[in-house]
């Protein structure tokens, strides 16, 4: 096996380690790691020894990637502050390359297609289904295909957990939605395994006896007895999400539902300042639309990525065009990044040069602030 570039050895090194997780540590080691420990053993820093033993090699993988892993094998998409490993898991760090990095990469890596393709897969069924409904959207069903949508998209980020039952409850009249696709994107749990999520991050994991969420610097306090982690109630059937659609659907899914209501609540009020949030138009273009009584559009793509940086790269402007037409449009930063990179939005700011004047990038709290001050001039008779 011979690397076509020096980063290719790092894509090595996380895959490899994914796989031999997955092997609950069982020996014989993963082709990929087996090669990636043996090019690291080459090229390793010299004033680091190379572990001699397995756990060894385990707990190097938690020390930042930058302490141990030559400067050149490091890609640009991967924080070098961070390590591949932690507590015996994979890393946040190493689960964002994976998924937002390896798999948009042009598609998959040959050397990973076995090690990966079911986080590929896992997305590839949702995005099927999304583009069956654009293709409607963009015929003769538009507002069936948008409602749909709406139904699939929050039913996957409300129910972490569910039953064939409940699907077939839901989605068994859905004109373009089959309850086999649906179905599709969960997976069976064991019967002997005791489940839990979180209000705010969804599917949780345990090992020795503690809980953790998909990315534990956005959400990581998850102790049994805080008020938003439960158990799962044991039911017969029960379905879990799989991790590609937990990744790519639920967990960023939380922060946009829960600004949505928030802002619903709003339309209640008279005098009817506020008189519409739409949710995804037009199949997910941008996440919310505001309508406002003296005809002026908001248009609002909420973010829950954690490094401001990373983000920065992927801002471009909202598409505007026929009915998701918009006078200003917003990036909203959601709490829980906020709260974890204080100067986030002068960074986020700065990096993304490339959005025009009129797109605002404002955190969750600030923007909530702006509406209520747009429904105040509104109420007093002035526009802003």
């Amino acid at each position: 096996m011979v690397t076509s570039n020096k980063t290719e050895f790092f894509d090595y090194l996380v895959i490899g380690s994914k796989e031999y997780l997955e092997r609950d540590k069982k020996y014989p080691y993963p082709d990929l790691l087996r090669h990636a420990m043996n090019s690291l053993a080459l090229e390793i820093k010299q004033s680091i020894p190379f572990p001699k033993t397995m756990n060894g090699f385990l707990k190097l993988l938690e020390e930042p990637v930058k302490d141990w892993c030559p400067s050149s094998f490091i890609p640009k998409e991967f924080d070098r502050d961070f390590g591949l490993m932690d507590e015996g898991s994979l890393s946040e760090e190493a689960n964002d390359y994976l998924a937002e990095v390896l798999l948009e990469k042009g598609g998959i890596p040959e050397y990973a297609r076995a090690s990966i393709k079911q986080l590929a897969i896992d997305n590839s069924k949702f995005t099927k289904t999304l583009d069956q409904l654009r293709d409607v959207y963009n015929d003769i069903d538009s507002e069936i295909a948008q409602q749909e949508y709406l139904s699939l998209r929050r039913f996957l980020i409300e129910n972490p957990y569910t039953t064939p039952s409940q699907i077939r409850k839901v989605f068994m009249r859905t004109k373009h939605i089959s309850t086999e696709e649906v179905g599709e994107l969960y997976e069976e749990c064991q019967d002997n395994q005791t489940y839990w999520y979180c209000d705010r991050c969804g599917v949780l994991t345990e090992k020795h006896g503690k809980l953790k969420g998909l990315k534990p610097r956005l959400c990581g306090n998850h102790h049994k007895d805080q008020s938003y982690v439960h158990q799962v109630e044991r039911e017969t059937g029960l379905l879990q999400i799989k991790d590609g659609i937990h990744q790519r659907v639920c967990f960023p899914g939380i922060p946009e539902l829960n600004l949505y209501s928030a802002l619903a609540e709003l339309t209640e009020k008279p005098p009817d300042c506020l008189q519409q949030v739409k949710l995804y138009p037009g199949l997910d273009r941008y996440d919310l639309q505001l309508r406002f009584s003296d005809g002026t559009v908001w248009a609002i793509d909420i973010k829950d990525v954690r490094d401001p940086y990373k983000l920065a790269k992927s801002l471009k402007p909202l598409y505007g065009e026929g009915s998701l037409r918009y006078d200003e449009s917003f990036y909203v930063i959601s709490d829980r990044c906020m709260a974890n990179y204080p100067d986030y939005l002068e960074i986020l700011r700065q990096a993304a040069k490339q959005l025009p004047n009129a797109t605002h990038v404002v955190s969750e709290k600030s923007f909530k602030i702006r509406v209520n001050d747009k429904i105040a001039k509104l109420q007093k008779g002035g526009t802003i």
